[in-house]
């Protein structure tokens, strides 16, 4: 990691304590429309009863309480425990939920190939460096299982144009990783896998594709 990216690095663990009445309280910048993004994420997995789904970077829980609510077995990974702590208490001692830390959990998943009907992550996605946004995308689906559902919602712009762009003109938004959506159509489209988006508000959008069965 070079200087630049530790520049960009957010104590998580520090957060932790007051994550969810931030995000509540960010109505109008990072987090506008927060309660809809996670909504649509968990309602666009298209989960049933019985499925497994991850969740990256699954902060305090309030995405994986979605998913949980839709009847899905849920393991949520995180590279800080306080946020995990956090979760943990959220959910209580449901069975169909698991927390479990991870350092790098975009990029080296201690789970088995094919392991889950759904990938799921939300405001996560933008720490990850842009030198590993294809890397990250490759991880995550070795875990997915053939015709799985991937869906993020995060904070990204169509293009690295627009991403200046808003650089420019939102004073609020600082500079992160955030993903540039024709970057990542060519990524998922090398592996056969075409990419749909939904604009939420100028910044934020949710992003989900299918991963192709293999057949023979």
């Amino acid at each position: 990691m070079d200087s630049h990216e530790k520049d960009k690095s957010w104590d998580f663990d520090r957060s932790a304590e007051r994550y969810d009445a931030n995000v509540m309280s960010d109505s109008r910048y990072y987090h506008a429309r927060y309660d809809e993004v996670l909504d649509t994420v968990a309602e666009t997995a298209n989960l049933v009863p019985g499925e497994r789904v991850l969740d990256i970077g699954t902060g305090t829980g309030n995405l994986a309480v979605r998913c949980l609510a839709r009847g899905a077995q849920v393991v949520g990974v995180d590279p800080s425990e306080s946020m995990l702590a956090k979760a943990r208490q959220k959910v209580g001692a449901i069975a169909e939920a698991e927390f479990c830390h991870c350092a790098e959990p975009f990029l080296s998943l201690p789970i088995p190939d094919a392991s889950f009907d759904a990938v799921v992550s939300t405001y996560a996605y933008h720490h990850i460096p842009h030198r590993l946004k294809a890397k990250s995308v490759r991880e995550m689906l070795r875990v997915l299982k053939p015709n799985g559902r991937w869906v993020l919602g995060d904070l990204a712009f169509e293009d690295e144009a627009a991403e200046a762009r808003a650089l420019r003109e939102l004073t609020w938004l600082e500079e992160e990783y955030f993903t540039r959506i024709d970057n990542l159509r060519e990524v998922f489209a090398e592996f056969g896998m075409r990419l749909h988006t939904r604009q939420f508000t100028p910044v934020t959008w949710v992003l989900w594709t299918c991963k192709a069965r293999v057949d023979g």
